[in-house]
């Protein structure tokens, strides 16, 4: 994980961990899933600086935007099942926008967790997995002394 990157991955991570729909023992983890099951959140790209402003003082503000993919893979799963995981990953995308978020370092700070979509089919290799993805992108500030 970049390292700039670091504070705002964790955070996400850490929010969606405490996710109320999770399963016992059910976490996700950063940038790997299992090839039967998991959760998991993947960066897309790199952070964009959606605006910045300079106070006369040299102190440096920006917006940011880090977008990411959430999955869940499932084995197999008939259709009442599918419709179940697009549904808790609905849901679960719903919770991620309306929450307290957590504290992060260097100056940055977490303002929201935003759906880039709806969840949707994902990869589906041939030993009847299914893996469901939904775009997301978390908006956050740094503020530069």
């Amino acid at each position: 994980m970049e390292e700039r990157f670091e504070s705002v991955a964790q955070a996400v991570l850490a929010t969606a961990n405490s996710f109320p729909g999770l399963a016992e023992g059910e976490r996700f983890a950063f940038a790997s899933l299992d090839e039967q099951s998991g959760l998991a959140i993947f960066p897309r790209e790199g952070e964009t600086v959606e605006e910045e402003r300079r106070s006369v003082t040299g102190r440096v503000w920006r917006k940011c935007l880090w977008p990411f993919t959430m999955a869940c893979r499932a084995g197999g799963p008939a259709e009442r099942q599918r419709q179940n995981i697009e549904a808790w990953m609905d849901g679960l995308g719903r919770s991620l926008e309306d929450r307290d978020y957590p504290a992060l370092t260097e100056g940055r700070r977490l303002l929201a967790i935003r759906r880039a979509g709806a969840p949707r089919q994902g990869d589906r290799p041939a030993d009847r997995t299914e893996t469901w993805v939904m775009d997301m992108t978390a908006e956050y500030e740094i503020t530069i002394n």
